[in-house]
C-alpha cells in the first residue's frame, strides 16, 4: 500500500518537471525571438495609444480704437449768433372714430309708361317706275281641231332612213293617238304643200318612222324652203290646222320631222 502512494507521487513529481522544463524552453525561445526579431514580438502585444498634441490657439486680436477728433472752435471776427431751431415733436394722440353717416334710401319714382301709340310716319311713297314686266304667258286655248302638232315638233335630223346621205331633203313624221300611240294605218293622210310640192302622202306609207310614219321627199340637196302641213282624214277632212314649216341647208338636219298628237275624241 506504501508502494503505490510512493509510485503516483514519483509519477507527479515527473509530469511537473516536464511542464517546468517545457516552460523554460518557451521562455527562452521567446527571448531569442525577441532580441533576433523584436517587430515579430511587437505584434502579440496592443500598441499603445499615441498623443494627439492640442491645438494652439492663436491670440486674440485686438481691434484698433477709434479716436475721435477734438473739435476746436476757431474764432471769426463777425461771429453768427446761434439760432435756435425748434425740433419738431411727435405729438401721440388717441385715434377718435369719426361717425360715417349711413347712406338714407331714397324712394324712387317708377314711371308708368303710357300704352304705345303708333306715331303715324311720313313714308317715301314709291313712284312708278317702268320696268319691262314679265313675259305674256300663253294661255291655253283648245284648239278647233282634235290633232295638233306635238310641242317639241319640227324636230331636225340628219337622214337615217335611206341611204341617200346628204344628196336627199325630205319632210316625215308620224301621227299618235291620246296615249301617245301610233294611229292605226288607213284613217288619215299628210298634205304636204309649197315651194312647188302639191302631194298627200298616207300615214303608216312610211314605216322606218314607225308605225304611222309618213314621208315627202322635196329636193336632193339640204336647202332653206318653206312648206305647208295639215292632217287630214282619208275622206279628205282636216283635222288639224296648216302648219308652217322650214328646211335647213346642212347635212346635219336635212330631215324635218313632224309629229301629229290628237288631242281629243272625235
Amino acid at each position: 500500500m506504501d508502494e503505490e502512494r510512493i509510485s503516483v507521487g514519483a509519477r507527479l513529481a515527473n509530469v511537473l518537471a516536464v511542464v517546468i522544463f517545457l516552460v523554460a524552453m518557451l521562455a527562452l525561445c521567446f527571448g531569442v525571438v525577441a532580441v533576433v526579431s523584436p517587430n515579430v514580438v511587437a505584434g502579440f502585444f496592443p500598441a499603445q495609444p499615441t498623443s494627439t498634441p492640442l491645438p494652439t490657439l492663436a491670440p486674440p486680436t485686438i481691434a484698433a480704437v477709434a479716436v475721435i477728433p477734438t473739435f476746436t472752435p476757431t474764432p471769426t471776427t463777425d461771429p453768427l449768433q446761434p439760432t435756435f431751431t425748434p425740433r419738431a415733436t411727435a405729438t401721440r394722440g388717441l385715434l377718435t372714430e369719426t361717425p360715417t353717416r349711413a347712406p338714407t334710401l331714397t324712394p324712387s319714382v317708377t314711371p308708368v309708361l303710357p300704352s304705345r301709340t303708333p306715331t303715324p310716319t311720313a313714308t317715301n311713297t314709291p313712284t312708278a317706275t317702268p320696268t319691262e314686266g314679265p313675259s305674256p304667258t300663253a294661255t291655253f286655248t283648245r284648239s278647233p281641231f282634235p290633232f295638233t302638232k306635238s310641242p317639241d315638233s319640227p324636230i331636225y335630223l340628219r337622214n337615217f332612213a335611206n341611204t341617200a346621205g346628204c344628196d336627199w331633203l325630205g319632210i316625215a313624221g308620224e301621227v299618235q293617238d291620246t296615249n301617245g300611240n301610233p294611229v292605226p294605218p288607213g284613217q288619215f293622210r299628210v298634205h304636204i304643200s309649197g315651194s312647188g310640192i302639191d302631194e298627200r302622202r298616207a300615214v303608216g306609207s312610211a314605216p322606218a318612222y314607225g308605225p304611222s310614219g309618213w314621208e315627202q321627199f322635196v329636193f336632193d340637196a339640204p336647202v332653206i324652203r318653206s312648206y305647208n302641213l295639215q292632217l287630214e282624214t282619208v275622206s279628205g277632212t282636216a283635222v288639224s290646222q296648216v302648219y308652217q314649216v322650214q328646211t335647213r341647208a346642212s347635212c346635219n338636219e336635212n330631215l324635218l320631222y313632224f309629229i301629229f298628237q290628237q288631242n281629243r275624241d272625235f
